[in-house]
């Protein structure tokens, strides 16, 4: 595992872009296996795109746990997860976002399509297009940041389900008691302070 630096940790996180994301929320309570397709320039061939598949696994968030376990872990298959600059781990428990553990699991580590690198994303966000596919993430990035590049999607998927886990989290909790739930009722942003404090 090679050593990266908090300079090269930000260029590709810069350079990443989310061309499709799953279009739902994380599980509140299962883990989940999403698809992805992962898309790079090829180092030498200007017409010739580098292309990795694999699934991001998520782990059951577990929403009540003490301050220093907030945010989620990157596990297997993520080479660079001591990369993250510690303001955005700080950040991460500042946001209250739920505890998970992620795990990056390749399925091809890498295959050549011809065309260039916009030529090769439009061809598979057309296709996921037509086949109403939102499920497989579509991620552009740099080759040698690649795991940077799918750590940015998962945490862009992890704070996107966080409101609506720690909802239904509430929600399951006052039906374990037997208490109702109005039609109207929503969480507060109060309430979330007061719960990841």
């Amino acid at each position: 595992m090679s050593e990266l630096n908090r300079e090269k940790f930000k260029e590709y996180w810069k350079k990443t872009e989310i061309i499709r994301e799953y279009q739902r929320i994380l599980y509140t309570f299962g883990d989940m296996e999403l698809p992805y397709v992962f898309v790079a320039e090829h180092r030498r061939f200007s017409n010739r795109t580098v292309v990795r598949r694999g699934n991001i696994l998520f782990q059951k968030p577990h929403i009540l746990l003490p301050r220093y376990f907030s945010g989620p872990q990157f596990n297997d298959g993520f080479e660079h997860p001591e990369a993250i600059p510690p303001e955005a781990a700080y950040i991460f428990r500042t946001m209250g976002l739920p505890y998970s553990q992620v795990a990056n699991r390749l399925i091809t580590k890498q295959e050549m399509e011809y065309g260039s690198l916009k030529e090769v994303l439009g061809r598979f966000d057309r296709e996921m297009e037509q086949q109403q596919n939102i499920e497989t993430g579509l991620i552009k990035g740099s080759l040698e940041g690649a795991d940077v590049s799918l750590m940015r999607y998962s945490l862009g998927l992890v704070i996107k389900s966080a409101s609506e886990n720690v909802n239904e989290f509430f929600d399951h909790l006052r039906r374990q008691r037997g208490e109702p739930i109005k039609p109207d009722e929503k969480i507060t942003d109060e309430d979330i302070r007061r719960l990841f404090g």
